[in-house]
């Protein structure tokens, strides 16, 4: 199954996940798709997914940050199958609030080069510093002490961190109910994802055909976010 393409508008009403915890809670296995569609709302009972109506709980997924609502334990374990087609969003940690600089420690997030450009993360270390260069940024403590005793007031590599928003992306993103469109064809531009080769048998090869995406029939992932760094599906549809 091709991974969706994320969409910012809400989907029709379909059954949901809403009652999976209850399914759970019941004994019923929640292992595989099979199982999740038996634990799905249904009729009057089901309910109109959004992008922030992923159930919340008292676990420590519900602690850690997120870009949605947190989910409980029990549907983190059911919606984590589901994951893969929100890595889409594995690079919004390099896009905001993380670190420019070469002086940056490795558990600190680096930002993208784009992100960089023009940002001079220079530092300074030395007892005279403050006489000297009172407009000059000073180091942090860890990155002068690893340079040892300095004479005078020394030009060091820094580490600058970068606190603007990151992407519209990595917000809670709802997903389309719809595979992602596909092109056909040998002029299309790099950006755009190529189709099966089944699907362009017969179409021009000299042109770039877009193919619709067809309507998913089972269970997807309806809502991507960011649970600390890393994308998580915060809640399932099942047509």
């Amino acid at each position: 199954m091709r991974r969706p393409t994320p969409r910012h508008t809400a989907f029709r009403p379909a059954r949901l996940f809403a009652a999976a915890l209850v399914c759970c809670a019941a004994g019923a296995s929640c292992s595989g798709e099979d199982d999740a569609k038996e634990g799905t709302a249904s009729g009057a009972d089901a309910t109109t997914a959004g992008t922030n109506d992923a159930l919340v709980g008292d676990s420590e997924d519900a602690i850690t940050a997120s870009s949605c609502l947190g989910v409980a334990d029990d549907n983190r374990a059911l919606f984590s199958q589901y994951d893969d087609q929100c890595t889409f969003l594995s690079d919004c940690p390099q896009t905001g609030q993380c670190y420019c600089g070469d002086g940056c420690k490795a558990e600190k997030t680096k930002c993208q080069e784009s992100l960089c450009a023009g940002i001079d993360s220079t530092c300074w270390c030395g007892d005279t510093c403050a006489s000297q260069h009172p407009d000059k940024p000073m180091c942090p403590q860890y990155v002068c002490n690893d340079k040892g005793d300095i004479s005078g007031c020394a030009a060091q590599t820094g580490c600058t961190y970068i606190g603007q928003d990151r992407e519209e992306k990595c917000k809670c993103t709802t997903m389309a109910n719809a595979e992602p469109d596909c092109w056909c064809g040998a002029s299309c531009s790099g950006d755009k994802a190529a189709c099966n080769p089944a699907l362009c048998v017969g179409k021009n090869a000299d042109k770039c055909i877009i193919v619709p995406g067809t309507a998913y029939t089972g269970c997807y992932c309806a809502t991507c976010g960011l649970l600390g760094d890393q994308p998580r599906c915060f809640f399932v549809v099942c047509p």
